[in-house]
């Protein structure tokens, strides 16, 4: 095939960059350019008529441009239409070819041929096809239709591939949808609607507590859209509708209990219940499997962060591959410079394909699994370092970028992880997955410890030096960028790499000790921190175990007065913490183990300062909640099940059907596992089961970033 019919030539309206092309006079037929044969170009051209077939002539093909590498500012420059968060309706779609490689930036590899493809825009909608993909549906199309050579339309490509092409309507029968959000649609959502008053009320919490946590919405756009739809709730359309309830969800989410009570007069639940079950309708209504308006996945997004506090994280790991589908459907894998999209369209999708990316990573992780999407795509570029107010969907220029703190910190930073993470991944010819290269032992403890500096000093140099800590973004960011890198220390030098050689240096153990100490209080202080409470959603019971276990193994030896001290005291409040929210669920093996864990290890600790003749601390709460209960010889909570060994010394899970009034004893961890501080695979299988078993994704989750 000619590379002049490789390209799309269809233009239903004309932009200034296909203003620039002078059209050919006679093209090719169709026929003769896919068989790459001379054309004599007359109407019909002989080769047609020898071979009997009709000769069809496409419509006028601009000349091939001259490929030249452009920099970040002319692709800046390069947008040419309306964007479709705006919801505007354009009364045409268009088309936007790419035919080179995207962009050159050093961090990206470069894309290949199958990933260069075109974006169809059109009435606030925006799919994306790569080229072959484009050819072979172009061409079944034609088949179907009996004819040969003739492109479709844009909008007809449009309506066909998106929630208007159904043959019915998606609010009158269950779909696909169906199976994912149940249920049938009613006519109108308003009844679950809040007030308006209390819609503007949950607006100004989602301002506060989640957006500048994830800044996938404009704020001030949304603003004002928000103010016209509450009051016209019976007019809204069915993709915004969406938005609504996914931010009553989120806003939710992040409140206390209480504060739900006394401000909207309803239990949290309750609202909660209701604003979910007004996203799931929505979703439906907005045919969210089909669908090829942004603004759908953003809501689906946030729904998603909303889900993470009350569902496992199989599901909600599921649920995002639904979301990466829709993000290539609308092409948020490509950077939008290179679609020809606006500065402010191409901004806003740059932050929603990195939020959607490290959501889908994580949960994986969770879940057990690598993720099949690259943290990153090979040319979406980062977001940029600047604020919502020097943003506007009207912008012809772009803004400048700043060099110090603004509103986008905590997402850079997080930005700056990943990337990180994306370079060391594959250091030493392997790729592992996430931070999994600490564990390798193709790299030296050197490299390691060097690779986290580099994490430091980035996090240092670009975040860390503007933190004014008086801010609570500002706090929560540095915060969080100083346990994360605690928290890759430890992978480096976790104890479970040293199970088969020789035992660990006390230098090591101290080093290792203390980092363990850093993570802790990093935690606890995001649990306890007022300045920081309204973030608390993001890091509710993201408790850090492995720290936790390591540091209450060490504790059975340890007598130094400071560390020990100030660590009885992180784990006292942690556990104690954690023990009251559990305190109407069903007890994990886990939680079996690490509460013997918990009273072996304050006992040896009081043995060994005894031994040495030094007065006893003061005993923690938690140990002595434990102990009364241990006395009466049964437990607060029904167990659903307890760790047992196997024959090769590995726990699996004994469900509460196995226990009988003869084998109680068999729950005390104490008398059953020989919970050894050098070898963890016991305490690896009991957090994995406990990641399988438990509801909450982040009781377990330790990644804070």
């Amino acid at each position: 095939m000619t590379d002049s019919n490789d390209r799309l030539a269809v233009v239903v309206q004309q932009s200034p960059m296909t203003a620039e092309y002078q059209t050919p006079k006679n093209p090719s037929c169709v026929v003769c350019a896919r068989r790459k044969v001379r054309c004599d170009r007359n109407d019909p051209c002989s080769a047609c008529i020898k071979r009997g077939i009709e000769c069809v002539f496409p419509t006028h093909i601009p000349p091939r441009r001259r490929k030249r590498q452009r920099s970040e500012e002319d692709r800046r420059h390069s947008g040419f239409y309306q964007s479709p968060i705006r919801q505007d309706n354009a009364a045409s779609a268009r088309i936007r070819n790419i035919d080179h490689p995207a962009t050159t930036h050093n961090a990206f590899p470069s894309a290949s041929r199958a990933e260069q493809g075109m974006l169809l825009t059109g009435d606030g909608k925006s799919v994306y096809l790569d080229r072959l993909s484009y050819l072979g549906m172009n061409n079944d199309t034609q088949m179907a239709n009996g004819v040969r050579g003739e492109l479709p339309r844009a909008e007809d490509v449009l309506r066909d591939m998106s929630d208007n092409g159904s043959n019915h309507s998606v609010q009158e029968v269950d779909d696909e949808t169906s199976l994912i959000l149940g249920g049938a649609v009613k006519k109108s959502l308003s009844e679950l609607h809040p007030s308006p008053l209390h819609i503007f009320k949950l607006w100004q919490t989602f301002l506060e507590n989640v957006n500048p946590l994830i800044k996938i919405l404009h704020g001030p756009t949304v603003q004002q859209q928000l103010l016209e739809a509450t009051g016209s709730l019976e007019t809204v359309s069915k993709e915004f509708e969406a938005l609504m309830f996914s931010i009553y969800c989120i806003a939710l989410v992040s409140l206390k209990a209480d504060d739900v009570q006394n401000t909207y007069g309803e239990s949290k639940a309750v609202l909660l219940s209701r604003s979910r079950r007004g996203a799931r309708l929505a979703f439906t209504k907005a045919g969210i499997l089909r669908t090829s308006k942004p603004v759908v996945l953003q809501a689906y997004v946030l729904y998603l962060l909303s889900l993470r506090a009350s569902s496992d994280s199989q599901s909600i790991w599921s649920l995002c591959g639904v979301a990466m589908r829709m993000a290539q459907r609308i092409g948020l894998h490509r950077d939008g410079s290179e679609l020809g999209l606006t500065i402010f369209e191409t901004e806003m999708r740059r932050r929603l394909w990195r939020q959607l990316s490290i959501l889908d990573v994580t949960t994986a992780q969770s879940s057990g699994i690598t993720s099949q999407f690259p943290y990153f795509s090979v040319d979406v570029l980062p977001p940029s370092n600047i604020n919502d107010s020097e943003l506007d969907p009207r912008m012809t220029d772009p803004p400048r970028e700043h060099h110090g703190a603004t509103e986008m910190m905590f997402v850079l930073a997080r930005n700056e992880y990943g990337e990180w993470m994306r370079r060391w991944s594959k250091a030493g010819g392997e790729s592992h997955g996430g931070r999994g290269f600490l564990a390798s032992s193709l790299l030296s403890p050197e490299a390691k410890d060097e690779a986290i500096n580099e994490l430091n000093r980035a996090f240092e140099t670009k975040f860390l030096q503007y933190c004014d800590k008086s801010i609570p973004l500002h706090y929560m960011s540095a915060r969080l960028m100083q346990t994360v890198v605690c928290q890759m220390r430890f992978s480096a030098h976790h104890p479970r790499q040293y199970v088969e050689k020789d035992p660990v240096s006390l230098a090591e153990r101290d080093f290792v000790f203390s980092t363990c100490v850093q993570i802790l209080e990093g935690f606890e202080d995001c649990q306890s921190n007022e300045i920081i409470e309204r973030y608390l959603w993001h890091v509710d019971n993201h408790i850090p175990w492995d720290a936790l276990i390591y540091t209450l193994y060490e504790l059975r030896t340890r007598s130094d007065e400071e560390e020990t001290k100030r660590s009885w005291v992180l784990i006292d409040r942690i556990y104690s913490r954690h023990y009251d929210q559990m305190r109407n669920r069903p007890k994990t093996p886990l939680h079996i183990a690490v509460q013997g864990l918990i009273l072996k290890a304050w006992k040896s600790h009081s043995e060994e300062r005894t031994r040495r003749n030094r007065s006893m601390l003061p005993r923690p709460h938690i140990v002595s909640v434990l102990s009364e209960r241990s006395e009466r010889g049964t437990s607060s909570h029904q167990p659903r099940s307890e760790p047992s060994v196997s024959e090769s010394g590995t726990p699996r899970g004994r469900t509460t059907q196995d226990i009988t009034p003869g084998n109680v004893g068999m729950l005390d961890p104490l008398n059953n596992l020989d919970l050894s501080p050098l070898d963890w695979s016991q305490w690896d299988d009991l957090l994995e089961n406990f990641q399988l078993e438990f509801t909450n994704n982040e009781l377990f989750s330790t990644d804070a970033l």
